[in-house]
């Protein structure tokens, strides 16, 4: 077996590094797609500042929505992250108003 050289590792270092942007803002909502044809993901609630809050509103969200739409309980129900660049805010949830059970865990 061969080995490999010693120098490969000035290799690594002449690799341009990639940095983080500074200043965006990441948000975790729960988002929710219909079961229509090419339908679309909406941000139902949100935002949370991590995914395991968010995550856990997702019952929350699912029995709202089954409540109020027939055939809503079959509806894609996930964790959807969003990041906006500087200076932007992150929008709001559909449905933030509308489940006020949610809003002690939702981002200020």
């Amino acid at each position: 077996m061969r080995s490999i050289p010693t120098h490969s590792a000035s290799i690594v270092t002449a690799l341009p590094t990639r940095t983080k942007p500074t200043g965006n803002a990441v948000g975790f909502y729960v988002s929710v797609r219909t079961s229509a044809r090419m339908a679309e993901s909406a941000l139902a609630l949100g935002p949370f500042c991590d995914r395991d809050s968010a995550h856990g509103c997702v019952p929350l969200v699912r029995a709202f929505v089954a409540a109020r739409h027939r055939g809503g309980e079959w509806w894609r129900f996930s964790v959807t992250r969003v990041t906006v660049g500087p200076g932007r805010t992150l929008p709001a949830g559909t449905l933030n108003d509308l489940i006020p059970e949610a809003g002690a865990g939702l981002a200020a």
